[in-house]
């Protein structure tokens, strides 16, 4: 259980989970487990297939782990399975979404101690050593769900058959087989496994393809640990000693190449007044210079300091990384919403700051820095990007860039090509969003957005017989289906947004292309690469 007793209380407080976080880590290690839907390979890849790659390697790497959301999580996992993971773990669903979230890194960073995904017999041993070790806890933890200690792997088979319905005779059957030799393990397993297999009875439904397999993989787990004398652990302790009495030398190269080192790591997220730390800093004073500062400004109670860690092995920090993060931390006063983070020496997210302060980041961070793409030049340069105002026949008055989007599209509807334009010749006529963004692997616009999509609204309102359709586009890298999925939900995700601004009977269509389109090849730089990354309208007839 040692492998995961900081997890497990870390969640259970900054979620007020008591013992219910153990059922919660309990569920969430049966699907990494599950052979039946890829193992822990094939966990990973839902993340791949969300456009989520790079956010999943963060964890498996040695460097910092990159922070999962709340709308990324119901991305990947889906409404139906989380309402069933809520249900079964008795906390509330929003809960559990922010708990998923905030465990999932965590559990795949454990899981990953070398940085290579675990092959099936690494990874059931860990998971075994964790079940085997929680015992009676997960049964408290998954009281909501009818967890009840002590039965007998007789009583999961029953339990799980009456769950799989039309399928009872043969899982149960199966279950069974093994419920006579595991009833030998001792009460202690026995209860961890009643837990799960309780689990099972109640719920059903999605989360069942996860469950059932655990039962197995479990009991046979604790077999193969009785049958060991429980001798894993202690095998791989007496190896290293008797490697060490043999070489001191050897042991001493593989204490050294063994010791994993990550980037220093700062994220400071704003949720409505409230702000989240997280990160990783190589010393107590570091952590103490943060706590200091934010609190003065923000106040004790308004800053969660939980996710800030302490790694004697992280690499420092980018030169001049405090001195200029502390000149610009009063431009973040009364920042309501959004995220900044740290890692090494790049800005790996500005999202939703003052613009104070996004000015700030270009002048104190631009020498020796890396910054988000979003913030570095392109097409429309800094020294472009300079709004002006933009006048509609109705009068109203718009915030735009020069040749942006709006200049455009109003260009576009007053002429003649339009206004003759058929269906088919206006086919190919697209015109692309130039401040419009979301949140990295997810369909969240970012707050920064709103300015455009207000302005394509009066441009409608002025046009009302205007129609247009949104297209999401997306780069070659990646898996092309789950580009495409992407690619469909950010389009659709603009269209909603229209829709909730009473334009939506002017924007009859969203569809997502994906990489179809894409011209920039996948080997090359992502700066090169954004190019094909982008949601674009055109009008339609």
């Amino acid at each position: 259980m040692a492998l995961f007793d900081s997890i497990l209380n870390e969640v259970g407080k900054k979620f007020n989970l008591g013992d219910k976080a153990g059922g919660l880590l309990t569920i969430l290690l049966t699907m990494i487990a599950d052979q039946s839907n890829g193992g822990f390979s094939g966990f990973i890849d839902r993340f791949k297939e969300a456009g989520l790659g790079d956010l999943a390697s963060s964890w498996v790497n040695s460097g910092a782990n990159m922070p999962l959301s709340d709308e990324q999580t119901e991305t990947v996992f889906g409404e139906g399975t989380l309402k069933d993971i809520s249900d079964q773990s008795g906390i509330d669903y929003k809960t559990t979404t922010s708990a998923t979230a905030f465990l999932t890194p965590h559990i795949v960073d454990n899981l990953t101690p070398n940085g290579e995904v675990p092959d099936e017999k690494g990874l059931l041993s860990m998971i075994g050593g964790y079940l085997t070790g929680i015992g009676g806890a997960i049964a408290g933890g998954l009281g909501a769900a009818g967890a009840t200690a002590g039965a007998t792997a007789g009583r999961i088979g029953t339990a799980a058959a009456g769950a799989a319905g039309a399928g009872k005779e043969k899982i149960g059957a199966g279950i069974n087989a093994v419920g006579g030799a595991a009833d030998k393990v001792g009460d202690k397993i026995g209860s961890t496994f009643d837990s799960v297999g309780d689990t099972v009875g109640d719920g059903g439904g999605s989360i069942l393809k996860w469950l059932l397999p655990l039962l197995l993989i479990g009991i046979l787990i604790a077999l193969g640990f009785m049958f060991c004398g429980k001798g894993s652990p202690t095998t791989t302790t007496v190896n290293k000693n008797t490697n060490t009495n043999a070489n001191a030398n050897k042991s001493n190269a593989n204490v050294t190449t063994d010791v994993k080192t990550v980037d220093s790591s700062f994220t400071l997220k704003a949720e409505n007044g409230k702000y989240i730390v997280s990160g990783v800093v190589k010393d107590e004073a570091t952590k103490k210079q943060i706590m200091d500062a934010l609190t003065a400004q923000y106040g004790a109670g308004n800053v969660d300091f939980a996710g800030l860690k302490v790694d004697a092995n992280a690499k420092p920090f980018g030169t001049g990384w405090w001195d200029n993060f502390s000149k610009m931390l009063p431009s973040l006063k009364d920042w309501k919403t959004g995220e900044l983070s740290f890692v090494g020496s790049a800005i790996t997210s500005a999202v939703g700051l003052p613009q104070a302060a996004m000015d700030q980041i270009k002048s104190l961070f631009g020498t020796g820095w890396t910054l988000p793409a979003s913030m570095n030049g392109g097409a429309t340069a800094d020294a472009d990007r300079k709004l002006t105002e933009v006048s509609l026949p109705d009068g109203t008055k718009l915030q735009a860039y020069p040749g942006g989007i709006e200049d455009q599209l109003i260009k576009f509807i007053g002429s003649d090509e339009y206004k003759n334009g058929t269906t088919e010749s206006l086919k190919e006529k697209w015109f692309s969003f130039d401040d419009l963004n979301f949140k990295f692997g997810s369909t969240e616009l970012v707050p920064e957005s709103k300015r455009q999509l207000d302005n394509i609204v009066a441009i409608l309102k002025a046009f009302p017989d205007a129609k247009i359709k949104i297209g999401g586009y997306t780069d070659k890298k990646g898996d092309d289906a789950a580009n495409k999925k992407l690619s469909d939900s950010r389009a659709k995700a603009v269209k909603a947004a229209l829709d909730k601004s009473g334009v939506g009977a002017q924007v009859p269509e969203a569809e997502g292309y994906g990489e179809e389109f894409a011209t920039v090849p996948e080997t090359a730089g992502d700066k090169e690469r954004e190019a094909d990354r982008k949601t674009s309208v055109r009008l339609l007839k």
